[in-house]
C-alpha cells in the first residue's frame, strides 16, 4: 500500500512540475521555481506523512488523503493550464496548493490519532 502511495504521489508531483515548467515564460525563473515549489510542497508533505504512519489503517487513510488531494491538484492544474486558458490561470499555483495544504492539515489530526490508537 505504501508503495502504491509513494507512486501516486510522485505522479502528480511530476505533472505539477512538467505543467509549471512548461508555462513558464523564461528558461529559468526564481519566481517560477517559487511557485512550482509551493504547488508541489503539499506533494512532499504526503511523502513524510506516509514515511512517519505504521498502521494499515493510518496507511489506508494516508493512500486516500493522496488519491484526493493529488486528484485535485492535478485537476486544477490541467484545467487552468491546460484546458481552459486564461491570463489568471497562473493563480491556480498559489491557491491549489494553498486548498490543498487545508485539506492536508485538517486531515493530519485523525491520522495522527489513528497513529495514536491502540490496537
Amino acid at each position: 500500500m505504501k508503495q502504491s502511495t509513494y507512486l501516486t504521489i510522485i505522479a502528480a508531483a511530476i505533472v505539477a512540475i512538467v505543467i509549471g515548467i512548461k508555462t513558464m515564460c523564461s528558461p529559468v525563473s526564481a519566481t517560477a521555481l517559487g511557485f512550482i515549489g509551493w504547488a508541489v510542497s503539499p506533494y512532499v508533505y504526503l511523502a513524510v506523512m506516509i514515511k512517519v504512519v505504521s498502521k494499515k489503517v493510518s496507511t489506508i487513510t494516508v493512500f486516500i488523503l493522496t488519491l484526493l488531494v493529488g486528484g485535485f491538484g492535478v485537476w486544477m492544474l490541467v484545467d487552468a493550464m491546460v484546458i481552459h486558458v486564461d491570463a489568471q490561470g497562473g493563480l491556480i499555483f498559489i491557491f491549489a496548493s494553498l486548498w490543498q495544504w487545508v485539506i492536508l492539515l485538517l486531515a493530519s489530526l485523525p491520522v495522527y490519532c489513528l497513529k495514536k490508537v491502540k490496537k
